[in-house]
């Protein structure tokens, strides 16, 4: 692939510093080696697979894509596509067990063209040419083929054609009448013979047995209580031709030898189809939850189950009287069976086909801090969570960490692909909804629904004091303990900031094009081209930042050192900005609401065809990679882990594709933090601090000096820490002993988990008090 210029000096930029490449246009580069996947969980439906014709030497089956029929061999497994029969304009097409054929005819009418039989297990073919005054039916045997002819009356009379392994060319079939042509359907048949129905001289709808070694035609009695043929379960054996009342548990059995010898047969339910294998009646209970596979004995005794669970579509008779059926215990074990006679005479199963499950539908997407959430139908909604590595290539584990599943917390473990708001994920392992609590108007007061993301993990429900006329909308942006999010007052939509665990609104109005990035509210201020940042824990505005485009922004996004922002009605294109360095970064594309995401040096643009993603960490924007599928939307197939994270889509197949950018992150930062003051440990068991952290970390400590003694205690340590460090000291070191009351400086340094940028290292100081008396004050070094 041919490397553009602009990425060929990438690693002197990033070597440099941003500002060492001025802007450049954008360029196609060759896609990151840095890729995982994730594979999606099986459909709990089971998948389908039709047998179109068996026979006593294989089945005919389908697969996607043109051409899809094809026949499979029993003996060796061979996979033969289906011969080419070319069959005309006016002609059909038909099959029978391991043959097909096609009736050419270049012009319509009843005249009857040349028939074509090929047998896909021997790969052998004959043509039958077109009988004077006959027509052919769909309906043929290994030596014959059922043609008709139809008087001046529409009445039909049925002849069986000789095919070449037949001395016998033409013998008219013995039937108790002449058949009205517009009332003759063959219904089933196999290598014997067929049931037919026909509407009789006296108007009764008749359903008959045309047995091929006889030629004759034979009418059945219906079952007890049935008075149409169309009320009636009907199939043919290889002994036994069963017929059963839709709604009766009763089935009558008649010998194919001798239509006089007759059986009763109870089955297990009264619906679902019913099919005689050998001396057995195979039962499948179509109405039950299971659709449960039986054979009974046709001469009396005990039913066996041959399957606990089979699809719903019903069963498919071989020519040779077998069944075929899918079914198993699960959609991940399932398989489409072939049910003949085993050694000892009753229902035997062989598999056909393996059947692996269809992937669950993945209808939503999101990111943070390598925690990759997913939406799925299968067909019940649920959310699945799974926490991946912050770099590397290849498939990643199947099982997700934690799921939940909307039957039990509609609030939270609802996706809505039409709403991408509606679940979002904090990036400290929480995610947050919003719901009403029945305010003083119907369906007013706001309500944050937060959730943990782990297996047991608690769900808390916040009330927002003064939102009782309030009617929530959706959550618009989250990081950490806030999250900004709009909804309806007094008829104007207006978008606020919540403190999810004070519980309380901090900020109103706020304005849509505003956004979240820890503590830190970036909106654009009273003067062109210029947002501020608001320190949302004192609400002091703590800087302005000019972004050279001269327009208020629509649109404003934030994600580590970076800043994306559109002024899409004032025509100025799209740019992102670099904090650090100040440099603004024109973009190569229109303007479009909602179809650009930051992330942490990159951003994602949705274009017509897929995705193109942007790496901006050059100070140009190099276009790296395109995913050149289509895309539904943010958040339904596509999203971005802003904090330091990779992008991530859904493909066709339903697996999630993370893929990273060259370069390097921004560094590791704390966010927003949480820390008291003072800690009297005769009122609290422990010291509570927070840090929010701009993207994962690999290891971290947490430690005390003593002011007056300069001691330095580690007090706590960590491995892996996705957003949020969150220790408990309880005032002791770490050999158990309490440290002595007084002033402490604490120091908190972690490592960034991508190796990217230095240790991160942040102070405060908390004064200690309550220490039980035991407590020594710790020696001078």
């Amino acid at each position: 692939m041919r490397r553009s210029r602009v990425l060929g000096a990438t690693a002197l930029a990033l070597a440099t510093g941003i500002g060492a490449l001025t802007a450049a246009p954008a360029a196609a580069g060759p896609a990151a080696a840095d890729e995982l996947t994730v594979a999606p969980l099986p459909h709990r439906t089971p998948s389908y697979q039709s047998v179109y014709e068996a026979g006593p030497n294989g089945v005919m089956l389908d697969r996607p894509g043109p051409g899809s029929l094809y026949w499979k061999s029993f003996a060796d497994g061979r996979e033969v596509p289906l011969a080419d029969c070319p069959s005309g304009p006016y002609g059909k097409w038909m099959g029978l067990g391991d043959t097909v054929g096609c009736e050419y005819r270049d012009a319509s009418g009843t005249t009857a063209g040349p028939l074509t039989l090929h047998d896909q297990a021997t790969g052998r073919s004959e043509t039958l040419a077109a009988p004077a005054g006959r027509s052919w039916t769909s309906t043929f045997s290994p030596t014959q083929v059922l043609a008709t002819e139809q008087d001046a009356e529409g009445r039909l009379t049925l002849h069986l054609m000789g095919r070449e392994n037949e001395p016998r060319k033409d013998v008219t079939v013995t039937a108790p009448e002449r058949i009205p042509a517009h009332r003759f359907w063959v219904q089933t048949s196999d290598e014997k013979g067929a049931l037919i129905t026909y509407r009789s001289a006296a108007g009764q709808e008749t359903l008959a047995l045309l047995d091929f070694a006889t030629a004759t035609l034979t009418p059945l009695a219906l079952p007890e209580g049935a008075t149409d043929p169309g009320h009636v379960d009907h199939a043919l054996g290889s002994r036994w031709v069963s017929l059963r009342k839709y709604g009766s548990t009763t089935a009558t059995l008649l010998s194919r030898a001798d239509l006089a010898v007759t059986r009763s047969v109870t089955t297990p339910a009264p619906y679902g189809r019913t099919q005689p294998v050998g001396d057995w009646l195979v039962t499948q209970d179509s109405f039950a939850t299971s659709a449960a596979v039986t054979a009974v004995p046709v001469g009396g005794g005990a039913p066996r189950t041959l399957l606990a669970r089979s699809s719903d579509r019903g069963l498919t008779t071989g020519t040779d009287g077998s069944a075929y059926l899918a079914g198993g215990t699960d959609s991940s074990h399932w398989a489409m069976y072939r049910i003949t006679p085993g050694p000892d005479g009753a229902p035997a199963l062989s598999t056909v086909i393996a059947l692996p499950p269809d992937p669950a539908d993945r209808v939503t997407l999101s990111l943070a801090q390598g925690r990759l959430i997913t939406g799925q139908e299968d067909p019940d909604r649920s959310l699945q969570g799974y926490t991946l590595p912050v770099s590397g290539s290849g498939p990643a584990g199947l099982a997700p960490d934690w799921s939940c599943d909307e039957k039990t917390d509609i609030r939270l473990c609802t996706p809505r692909a039409v709403l991408p708001g509606w679940t979002v994920p904090t990036g400290d392992g929480r995610i947050a909804s919003l719901t009403a609590t029945g305010g003083t108007c119907e369906f007013c007061g706001v309500v944050v629904n937060v959730r943990e993301t782990r297996p047991g993990g608690t769900v808390r429900q916040v009330a927002l004091p003064g939102t009782e006329e309030v009617k929530p909308h959706l959550i618009e942006s989250a990081s950490g303990r806030y999250v900004t999010f709009s909804a309806v007052e007094k008829n104007v939509l207006r978008t606020m900031v919540a403190d999810i665990d004070a519980g309380k609104v901090v900020a109103r109005d706020i304005g849509h094009d505003s956004v979240l990035w820890g503590s830190t509210l970036w909106q654009p201020d009273g003067s062109p081209g210029t947002v501020s940042a608001t320190d949302l824990r004192t609400g002091q505005v703590t800087r302005h930042v000019d972004l050279g485009s001269g327009c208020r922004p629509t649109e404003l996004q934030a994600a580590g050192d970076w800043l994306y922002t559109s002024c899409s009605y004032n025509g100025v294109e799209p740019a992102a900005f670099h904090l650090p360095s100040g440099k603004r970064i024109p973009l190569p594309f229109a303007p479009e609401q909602g179809h650009v995401r930051l992330g942490d040096g990159y951003l994602v643009h949705q274009g017509g065809v897929g995705l193109e993603v942007y790496n901006l960490r050059s100070g140009a924007p190099v276009r790296e990679r395109d995913v050149a599928q289509p895309v539904a939307g943010y958040g339904i197939d596509w999203t971005v882990d802003r904090f330091g994270g990779r992008l991530a889509y859904t493909d066709a197949g339903e697996t999630v594709h993370l893929a990273g950018v060259t370069g390097k992150t921004s560094p590791l930062a704390a966010i927003d933090q949480d820390t008291a003051a003072t800690v009297d440990f005769k009122q609290a068991k422990t010291w509570q601090a927070r840090w929010w952290l701009s993207k994962p970390v690999s290891s971290w400590k947490l430690m005390v000096r003593n002011k007056t003694s300069g001691i330095t205690t580690v007090v706590r340590t960590g491995t892996d820490a996705r957003g949020l460090i969150a220790p408990a000291w309880d005032g002791k070191s770490p050999t158990g002993s309490y440290l002595f009351t007084g002033e402490y400086e604490w120091t908190l340094t972690a490592r960034p988990a991508d190796g990217h940028g230095a240790e991160l290292r942040t102070s405060g100081t908390v004064t200690v008090t309550g220490v039980p008396p035991v407590a020594r004050p710790p020696l001078r070094p």
